[in-house]
């Protein structure tokens, strides 16, 4: 029997949500008896106390069952809304909970052990207490048994939640752990035979039944009501645990007065059952004396078995105190000997019994550990040891010679290509440097520099094939080549082949034929590139061995690939030579590279490069009479691609290109910072954006590019990422650090997929190939400068302000409608109106609202009303987002980022991240009277917002820096400023919220 507290009056007690937090209120409360013939619960708070007057006081908790009230008011004076009442630390079968607001009619709440709660494994239901409200709550306790005094808790429901979740998972990782080793020793006992692991497995499993009752598992799982099971299924696990403990500590040798004392407690239990399945109150006392005795026989034994050797009896100690201290305060506490504590003692006590099933079973492994180690042989296991070392020492000199074998084939491999590629580098580089010095130095005529120009021309190219061939190798044996599978011309690719090998046969007196065996089909799926790289390494070996005769080209489908043969009449190669030849570096013997040059590596990379196709290359041979090399790649013909038969069919078949001179674009007005530490490279490059008109800046290092950006702003920065003092990587690092969101293009060598993506990684915005191409070059530039050229419109800015406002309102205009369409689910209006949107807001600077709408108009043709659920209210939001923003030119920001919304909108989130920052800095200095500094952190934003086209900024912004500039920071005129400033930020940043542009 539990006593509790309470009062005769009737007054229902009122707590201040601030008042009770993290603690039980219980003792607080006063409780009121339950009779039979009780007059109904008021429906009306008004009619409480009237009622509750004829209520006698409730002075105790009857453990064989009760029925009892208690009420109190709850007034909520904090911000949260969300509460829930939590009567824990019994196990009770039914309690109503019911909530009482003023002039309302009442609800009620059922939870309890013997229905479904609105949380898992716990008592309690959820309020809703609006601040500045309260509510009276009325909790009412009926049961046939009550194991342990009941606490109260009201908390906030997200905190409870958060605990109710973390003791959901720890209820069911504990009865998981229990059940599994439950099963797992039955199996050992149903294999070994052993009758402690059958106790044990037993006892376990009557344990995890007992607990899964207490939380109410089985009601949770749909199996039927478990209250019959709920102290049974202890008394169960007392008996089989007395068995064990038996079995595992041998005591019937050992200690025969425990073993005497264990049957008593066995016995006690199998009389006990009975009572226990007829009532669960009696069955709480009797399973709480039971378990105890067991636990304190057992530990008493175990502590005997330790100090006598047994080093088994270690983990059953510890695995008995784990259970028994937990478990002895709560039965303790059953038997009304200790206070309640504030603490959810089952949670506790399954914890406990989870931690003794794991370390009984690491005691009944270390026992059978214990029994192994006396079974084994030390002679045989020696044996074993020094035969098992013996292999590896051998094993371990076999790799040692194989790994010294490779690494000297490599240090020679090495040598080789060391050699190799300083004759084939500086063989050109002689050239091109003794032609250039003639022409510095005037040794050669004026009507002569147009041949060398171009002697050192295709020098320069020999030299960067070299540089390829070395890069493609590495790329090769570093599997990081790619390969793509395009609509390919068949035809056209071997027409280059053609006209190049085909013109400098001719000019080294050599017949060149190219046979087409049909039919063939016009267009094949495969990499144009590579084919091409296999086509020329092909015929241009044919081409340096052959000094007479012919070289010609066969083309065929053979076994379902594409056939094409290189046949020449040259110095033919040997047998023992073709074993060798697709080896890198390997040529047919050394006196080959110096009659005819070459790095050895074309071979070997047209061979991998045919694999990467789906072929291979084969090669046929007898020397001085020449060779054919065979290549076969897989065949995929393009669909509908129409299959040549004739001569005159090609050219119908063939795609032609028309080229088309084309002029270089004007980027007048436009600044760009050039970072290049090779003089040369950066008077190449600031020629060509001088001539598309643009002011160019040119430095040599990364520090002098965060010196020039301290002090002047650009539209791009074109940064070489190996550079002295500062590399380009560290450099942009430090830009984006300091808030400036400019452009970055990387100018690198380092061309590799891997590489670029780590670039792009980094934060720059871009990546140019060295050496330049000038087509991407200017591609690139077009992408983020704005430009003036023949093909763009000829409106000037003014004009196009002009009509980018008037389409502004009637955008507006058009999402009204849209918005009207949507709430009325017409689809049809809606498709005619995104239809208008999509064709016309793209030309106005809305292209990111153009290209949502299209997205719209095909779901509202489609009829696809669930996709317009999803896509239509992000799209309006974005939409609006994009039209309409409290205090800001939209039209205006948008001529000023290239006439695109998106490139605006994408300034705004920058220019509000940036002020975030600056701004407060701005107000540190303020406040340390750092007018300078206050100075140099308004610019880091001032340009942004003038960008921006923020009217509700630029105008305090001005003001603000002639204040600074004068060295004035009187708070009385730049307060005003500065909460102007700051307000308009703050509203801007609102209207942009949730960044809707992110998430699409």
């Amino acid at each position: 029997m539990t006593q509790m507290s309470f009062a005769a009056s009737t007054t229902i007690v009122r707590f201040n949500v601030s008042e009770f937090a993290q603690q039980d209120i219980s003792q607080q409360l006063r409780y009121f008896k339950l009779s039979e013939n009780q007059r109904p619960i008021p429906q009306l708070s008004a009619n409480l106390p009237a009622w509750l007057g004829s209520l006698t006081p409730h002075q105790k908790t009857n453990t064989f069952g009760d029925a009892f009230l208690s009420i109190f008011e709850i007034y909520n004076d904090s911000q949260q809304s969300e509460w829930f009442v939590y009567p824990y630390g019994s196990v009770i079968a039914n309690i109503e909970i019911h909530s009482f607001d003023a002039n309302k009619a009442l609800t009620k709440v059922l939870s309890g052990h013997d229905v479904i709660n609105q949380e898992d494994f716990h008592y309690g239901a959820r309020l809703t207490i609006k601040p500045g409200q309260s509510k009276t709550i009325m909790l009412v306790f009926k049961s046939d048994y009550f194991f342990a005094p009941t606490k109260i808790l009201v908390q906030p429901y997200h905190q409870l939640v958060q605990q109710f979740n973390l003791e959901k998972v720890l209820i069911l990782l504990c009865l998981g752990i229990c059940l599994a080793l439950g099963v797992f020793n039955l199996f050992i006992f149903w294999v070994v035979k052993q009758y402690q692991y059958l106790h044990y497995a037993l006892a376990t499993l009557a344990f995890t039944l007992g607990w899964a009752s207490v939380f109410g598992l089985p009601e949770f799982m749909g199996l039927g009501s478990s209250t019959s099971w709920l102290m049974p299924s202890y008394i169960i696990g007392a008996f089989f645990s007395c068995y064990f403990y038996m079995q595992f500590l041998k005591t019937a040798q050992q200690a025969p007065r425990t073993t005497l004392a264990f049957k008593i407690t066995a016995a006690a239990s199998l009389l006990a059952l009975p009572f226990a399945f007829y009532n669960q109150g009696l069955g709480l006392y009797l399973a709480s004396i039971l378990t105890s005795a067991a636990l304190f026989i057992g530990l008493y034994a175990g502590l005997t078995a330790w100090r006598q050797g047994y080093t088994p009896a270690r983990y059953f100690i510890w695995a008995l105190l784990a259970v028994l201290l937990p478990n002895s305060v709560g039965n303790l506490m059953n038997l009304g000997i200790l206070p309640g504590f504030n603490i959810n003692i089952y949670l506790l006590g399954l914890i406990g019994n989870s931690l003794d099933s794991l370390l009984l079973a690491f005691a009944l492994a270390a026992q059978v550990r214990l029994l192994n180690l006396k079974n084994i042989d030390l002679t045989t296991s020696l044996e074993h040891t020094v035969e098992q070392r013996t292999k590896e020492l051998t094993q371990a000199n076999l790799q040692l010679e194989q790994t010294n074998s490779e690494l000297l084939e490599a240090n020679l491999a090495k040598g080789r290509f060391l050699a190799t590629m300083s004759h084939e580098i500086r063989t050109p580089l002689t050239s091109i440097i003794g032609y250039a010095d003639g022409i510095l130095m005037g040794d050669i005529d004026k009507s002569e520099q147009e041949r060398v120009t171009k002697i050192i021309a295709e020098n320069g190219n020999h030299l960067l094939a070299v540089i390829n061939d070395i890069l493609d190798i590495s790329k090769i044996e570093a599997n990081k080549l790619e390969f793509e599978a395009i609509p390919t011309p068949l035809f056209a690719v071997l027409a280059q082949i053609e006209s190049v090998v085909g013109k400098r046969a001719r000019d080294k007196g050599l017949a060149f034929h190219l046979d087409y065996q049909y039919p063939l089909p016009a267009q094949i799926y495969t990499d144009p590139t590579r084919l091409r790289q296999i086509l020329f390494n092909l015929t241009n070996n044919a081409l340096k061995f052959t000094e007479q005769g012919f070289i010609g080209l066969s083309v065929a489908i053979e076994h379902g690939q594409l056939s094409i043969k290189v046949k020449d009449s040259g110095e033919g190669i040997s047998t023992t030579q073709l074993k060798q030849l697709f080896q890198p570096f390997a040529q047919a013997d050394s006196s080959i590279n110096r009659r005819k040059g070459g790095t050895g590596l074309g071979l070997s990379i047209s061979q991998r490069l045919a694999r990467g196709l789906g072929g291979d290359i084969q090669v046929d041979s007898v020397p001085r009479k020449g060779s054919t090399f065979s290549l076969h790649i897989d065949l995929n013909v393009v669909e509908n691609s129409p299959w040549i038969s004739s001569v005159s069919e090609i050219w119908q078949a063939t795609p032609t290109k028309t080229i088309k001179t084309v002029s270089l674009p004007d980027f007048s007005g436009n600044r760009v910072l050039l970072a290049d530490d090779h003089p040369s490279n950066r008077e190449l490059i600031a020629i060509l954006l001088r001539r598309m008109n643009i002011s160019v800046t040119e430095v040599e290092n990364g520090q002098q590019v965060l010196d020039t950006l301290f002090y002047q702003q650009f539209d791009l920065l074109l940064l070489d990422i190996h550079m002295p003092q500062l590399d380009g990587c560290e450099a942009l690092k430090q830009i984006r650090a300091a808030g400036n969101h400019t452009p970055v293009i990387a100018l690198t060598a380092n061309n590799m997929k891997h590489e670029v993506q780590h670039y792009l990684r980094l934060g720059f915005s871009d990546h140019l190939a060295k050496p330049l191409s000038r087509h991407h070059f200017v591609a690139k530039l077009a992408k983020y400068l704005s430009k003036h050229s023949a093909a763009q419109s000829h409106l000037q800015q003014k004009d196009m302000l002009v009509l980018i406002r008037d389409y502004q309102q009637e955008l507006l205009i058009q999402l009204q409608k849209i918005e009207s369409a949507w709430q009325q689910k017409d689809l049809t209006q809606i498709s005619e109106v995104a239809h208008r949107i999509r064709g016309s807001a793209s030309s106005f600077g809305f292209d990111l609202v153009s290209e949502k709408f299209a997205d719209i108009e095909q779901s509202a043709l489609q009829d696809d009303e669930i996709a317009l659920s999803y896509t239509l209210p992000k799209a309006l939001l974005l939409s609006r987002q994009c039209a309409n923003l409290p205090q800001v030119d939209i039209p205006q920001g948008i001529v000023n980022h290239h006439n695109s919304v998106e490139q605006f909108l994408y300034a705004l989130y920058e220019l509000l991240n940036v002020a975030e920052h600056s701004f407060q800095d701005m107000l540190d200095a303020l406040a340390d009277n750092t007018v300078n500094s206050a100075l140099v952190y308004l610019n880091d934003f001032q340009p942004h917002i003038k960008k921006c086209a923020l009217l509700g900024s630029i105008e305090a912004c001005e003001q603000l820096e002639v204040l600074f500039i004068q060295g004035d920071c009187n708070p009385y005129l730049t307060a005003p400023l500065i909460q102007q400033l700051k307000m308009h930020l703050s509203q801007l940043k609102h209207a942009l919220s949730p960044n809707i542009l992110t998430e699409l």
